[in-house]
């Protein structure tokens, strides 16, 4: 999420802090409308832990539905 919030701050000429909080409300948002099978790995990418692991479920999944 630091990267988000840097992106924020940088972008939308937001402070850190309203930054941190716009990031935490995008998460929250984007794990009450992702199926659960989608949610730890764009949590993931998110957070920054993990990423090349989520990207490989993500691709696991994206295989299965096409």
């Amino acid at each position: 999420m630091k990267e988000l919030v840097s992106q924020l701050v940088a972008r939308a000429d937001l402070s850190e802090a309203q930054a941190a909080k716009v990031a935490e409300v995008v998460r929250s948002f984007l794990a009450s409308k992702l199926p659960e099978a989608l949610r730890g790995p764009v949590d993931s990418a998110l957070t920054g832990q993990a990423v090349d692991s989520g990207l490989d479920q993500l691709k696991g999944l994206a295989g299965k539905l096409f």
